[in-house]
């Protein structure tokens, strides 16, 4: 009975590393230019009242891709985020994060899944 009880205790403090690891990993995705030939230079969220400073200090030419990373998992899953291209004004999108692990911008909008 004892050995069952430990078993139970090993197990069940190896499923709450488990869940705590999960519980601790930030919201990820890729970034995909998928446009013909515009080149995006700017990435940034609209959170608590004001947008971010740009996430980039790149460019992405049509047909490359970045991984991004919010650096966290707090907050509202669904928030509007824009993306500016050399030459032209920045576009204004809203997702939920917490299902996104790609967003495909197109040369009209974006795709994510």
């Amino acid at each position: 009975m004892v050995k069952k009880v430990a078993l139970f205790c090993i197990a069940a403090a190896l499923g709450a590393l488990s869940a705590t690891a999960q519980a601790a990993e930030t919201y990820k995705f890729n970034l995909h230019n998928k446009s013909t030939d515009s080149v995006i230079n700017g990435f940034r969220t609209y959170e608590n009242g004001a947008w971010s400073k740009n996430w980039i200090n790149f460019t992405l030419k049509p047909g490359e891709a970045a991984e991004m990373d919010w650096g966290s998992n707090d907050g509202n899953c669904v928030v509007p985020f824009k993306v500016s291209w050399i030459g032209y004004d920045a576009e204004q999108f809203k997702v939920d994060w917490c299902k996104v692990k790609n967003i495909y911008m197109l040369d009209k909008g974006f795709s994510f899944d």
